[in-house]
């Protein structure tokens, strides 16, 4: 496994814990990629915020959407 595999491992699982949602994550030279669907702000802030926390990320990329319909 190299780092970026790690650390995707590392930020997943965090949200998969902390959220019932179908995140993509993806990682390349420790910057974090977030995309898909999110049911508020909030919920995007959060996400964002759990991943700057994990050890070794160093960039987060945020393109998650809110859910018009909730």
């Amino acid at each position: 496994m190299t780092t970026d595999d790690i650390l995707k491992e590392k930020v997943s699982n965090i949200i998969d814990i902390n959220f019932n949602n179908n995140i993509s994550i993806s990682v390349l030279g420790q910057e974090v990629t977030l995309k898909g669907i999110v049911k508020s702000y909030d919920e995007k802030d959060e996400i964002e915020e759990i991943t700057w926390n994990t050890f070794g990320v160093v960039s987060v990329n945020n393109e998650l959407a809110i859910d018009n319909e909730n």
